[in-house]
């Protein structure tokens, strides 16, 4: 077993964030129609060729034989849902007799909503003999959309099922709801930073109480629970604020930053989860591996750093040289951030050769322990066969990780429904327990769940493939901008961009797609971006042609070399370089004014048409460079304050204004 690469000890560093997950919402009365099935069949169209009730009472369920009368059967609820966010749950048994020669399918609960052709639905179920509960929290109908409550299968399925004690309740958003914006890492207040905490404060009254009645107070108090700081505050007519509180005059040390709602007489109707608040010094900060500065910009290496990250899958060893061809291969590309799946079986040893074989090529790893939960067919076996807790795992993993400085972090989650996000919430307070100098990233493609994620990770990410689907391309901007807009712009988002063939019916994309999706992203504010996958099912797909695959790949090389020549661009704040855009609203675009004078204007085409736009700017320019992986000039218009450029369907540009 190789030694770990050394790094500075973080034994001593105490972070913060929220100290206790919720869920941010409660749950209403089941509206179902007879959802507890005491009254027969009433409220349920189904065919009963297929389905039959079983049982009375509390015993009652649903019954469905399959072959039936039916291709594809379902019994759906009379209750017509109108738009808003939904839970729905029931409890499912299956037996079958029949040998299905195919992948098996299983059995499910759905809530589909029309015209918008949106569904949530529960894990299916199969070879589950006795009752077995499932559930879909955050089951979205959208506006102008009218849900409908379903019971049926997916995929190959042969037997019976049965459903039991269905559910469908309205989730109600919690009284209060608190949310640190700064400090944005782990609660971390370094000394050579802002003093002034800023919270969202976000009031939903019941019906029976009014704005005006209510008031929100901040608190900050020191571990004995002595207050030493508050605001007091009464929310605008909307409910939305956002609120401060100087922690100026507090010395270092750990505080506690509470929210309350008080009703009239300033009686506390309600408590959302506190934040802890650690304020430090900066040599504090230096002994972090990793760590996010209030700009959104992960700092690793000793330096700040646009992250241009790559997933890929290889077997392990314990030795560099069985990783350093691989990473070779892969270091044509200025990828600065790794991800592995395969290596992910728990064991630091494991880990250790791979990154020090990553060290000359400057590339930083992020961990994988998105399965370290007992239930999960890729949970360790080791852990398995020694009974070991996830608890367990995951601490003597996170302790063994600790001292390495090329493992940045953790990768938590793999598009992991809401359902997870109580025990990944756990997870990553082990995380910070055992290795406060790192990060903790996950990827959600759940549009409507990442407001839940936002204080369970450092960094969010999402990984909207479009080709081969009915989005536009456009959505890779458009998600990236939602959850930007979930996390109120307050923690980083990086976007992972669609390197693979989505199916039989796609097509891997090209390098022009590659360059439009990244910019895009970057145009909406991603602080990173991620390729999914050189391995096995991204760049190893299909039928093996080594010259096709380094074709490929040598397309991502130049598209990643040209955001790497503008890293500095990138890491800049965003400052006004246009008076003026003739496609606005069309043509998205990011602006750069640096200090040294130079401007940058990054764009693209949020439409699937062709589009001639002119740019007025603030101040005349002598000449305009395409770059970011294009090499052309435009000449300014007389006078320098214009210049015009055309843009194919999503094509981005990035503009160098001198």
């Amino acid at each position: 077993m190789m030694a770990a690469i050394p790094s500075a000890h973080c034994d001593e560093i105490v972070t913060g964030g929220l100290d206790a997950a919720e869920t941010g919402y409660s749950l209403g009365p089941n509206l179902l129609v007879n959802g507890d099935l005491r009254s027969g069949l009433q409220g349920w169209t189904l065919n009963p060729g297929c389905f039959s009730l079983d049982g009375s009472g509390d015993n009652a369920s649903l019954k469905l034989q399959i072959p039936c009368a039916q291709p594809y059967p379902n019994a759906r609820n009379d209750l017509k849902c109108p738009p808003g966010l939904y839970t729905i749950s029931a409890e499912i048994k299956t037996q079958s007799s029949i040998t299905i020669p195919k992948r098996l399918g299983g059995s499910q609960i759905k809530l589909l909503a029309i015209p918008a052709r949106k569904w949530a639905m529960t894990k299916v179920r199969v070879g589950t003999t006795d009752w077995t509960p499932v559930m879909k929290a955050h089951a979205d109908v959208a506006d102008g959309s009218v849900g409908t409550f379903m019971a049926d299968t997916v995929g190959p399925v042969g037997g019976t099922t049965w459903f039991r004690k269905l559910f469908l309740g309205r989730e109600i958003p919690s009284l209060l709801q608190t949310y640190l914006l700064y400090p944005n890492y782990r609660g971390m207040m370094f000394s050579d930073q802002s003093q002034v905490a800023r919270v969202a404060i976000e009031v939903k009254p019941t019906a029976d109480m009014s704005m005006a009645q209510l008031h929100v107070t901040l608190a900050v108090t020191d571990p004995a629970g002595k207050v030493l700081a508050t605001n007091r505050l009464t929310p605008p007519a909307n409910g939305s604020t956002v609120a401060t509180i100087d922690m100026a005059s507090l010395p270092p040390g750990q505080y506690r930053l509470q929210g309350y709602l008080e009703g009239p007489g300033g009686k506390t109707i309600f408590t959302p989860s506190s934040y802890t608040i650690v304020k430090a010094g900066i040599e504090t900060r230096a002994k972090l591996k990793a760590w996010i500065d209030p700009d959104n910009i992960i700092h690793m290496g000793g330096r700040p750093r646009f992250v241009i990250g790559l997933y890929d899958t290889t077997g392990f060893g314990l030795r560099p040289d069985v990783y350093t061809p691989r990473l070779t291969a892969i270091a044509k590309a200025p990828i600065n951030l790794m991800i592995n799946y395969f290596i992910a079986n728990g064991r630091a040893d494991v880990i250790y050769p791979y990154t020090k074989a990553m060290e000359p090529f400057g590339i930083f790893y992020l961990a994988t322990v998105s399965a370290f939960f007992p239930e999960m067919p890729a949970y360790p076996r080791w852990a398995k066969a020694g009974n070991d807790s996830a608890d367990d795992v995951i601490a003597q993993y996170a302790k063994g990780l600790a001292d390495d400085s090329r493992v940045v972090g953790y990768y938590t989650c793999d598009e992991c429904a809401s359902e997870r996000q109580p025990r990944t919430f756990h997870q990553y307070s082990l995380i910070k327990k055992y290795d406060p100098g790192s990060i903790a990233f996950a990827v959600e493609n759940f549009p409507n769940e990442y407001q839940f994620w936002r204080d369970t990770v450092d960094v969010l990410g999402l990984d909207p493939y479009v080709l081969g689907t009915h989005f536009p391309e456009s959505y890779v901007g458009d998600a990236t901008r939602n959850v930007i807009a979930a996390v109120h712009g307050a923690r980083p988002v990086w976007t992972v961009i669609q390197f693979l063939r989505l199916s039989s019916l796609s097509h891997f994309p090209t390098e022009q797609e590659l360059h439009d999706m990244s910019w895009m992203a970057i145009t909406e504010g991603a602080r990173g971006v991620f390729y999914w996958s050189y391995g096995l099912r991204g760049l190893d797909w299909g039928p093996r042609d080594p010259v096709l695959r380094q074709q490929r790949y040598d397309e991502l090389v130049n598209v990643t070399k040209g955001i790497s020549a503008l890293e500095p661009v990138l890491l800049a704040p965003d400052s006004p370089v246009l008076s003026a855009n003739s496609a606005a609203g069309t043509i998205i675009t990011k602006e750069k004014n640096l200090s040294d004078g130079s401007r940058y204007l990054i764009s693209y085409n949020h439409s699937d048409g062709t589009v001639s736009a002119s740019f007025t700017l603030q101040r005349p320019a002598h000449s305009v460079s395409v770059v970011g992986g294009e090499s052309r000039s435009i000449a300014p218009e007389p006078g320098g304050s214009q210049f015009k450029d055309t843009y194919a369907a999503f094509q981005a540009h990035v503009y160098k204004i001198d």
